[in-house]
């Protein structure tokens, strides 16, 4: 019997509302400049609306993960998205300082968990040697809709204002979720489109733990490998976090570029990181079937990743021209976006039947750095005069970073 493809249609789902997680949540770095004229807030205060969102996307992010686990991802995910895009429209209501900050916490708060449940939800429509691929298309998508949204979002708002733009980004998140509640089942089996032969293909099934069965949390808090993959995900989204908040106006204001033409160059980073989404869960995927040595399949490409992003990181601080500024930049998010689909196909595997859960508490540390990475950035502008001093801090958190791989082993399973 051919066996069907479902476990793609999943992946597509999985991949769209990636694009649109990141439609949404770069859509504020672009309008940054316009809602501090037109709010009259200060660098500082900018710096808290974006980290507000960090802030509340940390405290639940670890609760969105384990609810996913217990109850199933065709709830959880459905309820992520609806939430945050109903949130993305009243970002565009705010009105004054504390309305627009208490609406990027709800926002934090309300998309907390969507991809540790995403990436639990492709755990369990493709079979282990599929899966760095899997959550490579999935993270392709993130930085397709991060590389997207600035050149989108610049010439939305230049025609019809920043409010208006995010409501239209709001509703485009409000079509997929009754699309992925009419298709998507938690188990494959249960999908009347999947045949036998793709139920063998795909493998076990792994059911949500339910029952009122907790997830091993000693476990969890005295692995050294969950530890180290949570500082290693700190250091991921510090310099990241930089791209999809203050990289426009770092263009505008340290380089004179127009709101347009920072919005075409900011997306060119998060361009070269989707090409390293796909191409760093590719490698990975074919090193394991190639060696047998899951090991050095993720740990290599996550070592060698951090490192080349170091050093993009570090040039692009010493660049005069703002192609060039980008160019460097753009290598950095390519390289260090190679280790994004090892670093979720290797917590949901450490994780197992509670792979959402491992999942939130690894994502949760790039909360908490996407947090310092905002207030920081400001801070270093205010006392620099420019944003350069961030992009040699960034370079210096991705080379430990690297090195917190060496520490990471992605044969553990905590629930063996």
């Amino acid at each position: 019997m051919r066996k069907t493809s479902k476990r793609y249609i999943v992946l597509l789902l999985g991949f769209l509302v990636s694009v649109i997680t990141y439609l949404d949540r770069v859509c504020i770095s672009v309008a940054a400049p316009s809602i501090t004229k037109d709010l009259g807030l200060s660098a500082m205060q900018m710096g808290y609306v974006f980290s507000v969102f960090a802030l509340s996307y940390a405290i639940f992010e670890i609760p969105s993960g384990w609810w996913g686990d217990r109850i199933g991802q065709r709830k959880v995910m459905t309820r992520i998205v609806a939430c945050w895009s109903a949130f993305t429209i009243l970002t565009g209501v705010a009105w004054n300082y504390p309305s627009l900050l208490a609406t990027r916490f709800a926002f934090g708060a309300g998309e907390s968990g969507a991809f540790p449940t995403l990436s639990r939800a492709l755990a369990r429509w493709f079979p282990p040697h599929e899966r760095a691929r899997a959550n490579g298309v999935m993270w392709m998508g993130a930085r397709s809709g991060g590389s997207m949204a600035p050149v989108l979002a610049a010439y939305l708002m230049a025609g019809i204002g920043w409010r208006a733009t995010f409501a239209v980004f709001g509703l485009t998140g409000l079509v997929w979720c009754a699309v992925f509640w009419r298709w998507y089942r938690d188990d494959p089996a249960e999908h009347p489109g999947v045949n036998e032969a793709e139920l063998r293909h795909i493998g076990p099934p792994s059911a949500p733990h339910g029952h009122g069965e907790q997830p091993p949390w000693r476990r969890i808090f005295s692995s050294g490998t969950m530890w180290a993959l949570f500082g290693m995900y700190f250091c991921s989204a510090y310099g990241f976090w930089f791209s999809v908040t203050w990289l426009p106006t770092f263009l505008m204001k340290d380089y004179g570029l127009t709101l347009e033409r920072s919005g075409l160059y900011s997306s060119l980073p998060l361009a070269g990181g989707a090409l390293g989404c796909v191409a760093g869960g590719a490698f990975s995927d074919w090193l394991v079937r190639r060696t047998g040595n899951l090991r050095w399949s993720r740990r290599g490409i996550g070592f060698t990743g951090f490192l080349l992003a170091g050093t993009g990181s570090l040039f692009s601080a010493f660049a005069r021209e703002p192609f060039l500024a980008v160019l460097c930049l753009a290598i950095a998010q390519c390289s260090h976006d190679m280790t994004l689909p090892v670093s979720w196909a290797t917590v949901t595997d450490v994780g197992g039947r509670f792979g959402g859960t491992t999942s939130a508490f690894m994502n949760m540390a790039s909360s908490l750095s996407a947090m310092v990475s905002s207030v920081s950035a400001a801070w270093l502008m205010q006392t620099f005069g420019s944003f350069h001093a961030t992009l040699v801090v960034a370079s210096g958190v991705y080379v430990i970073g690297g090195f917190l791989w060496l520490r990471i082993d992605p044969a553990e399973v905590l629930e063996a």
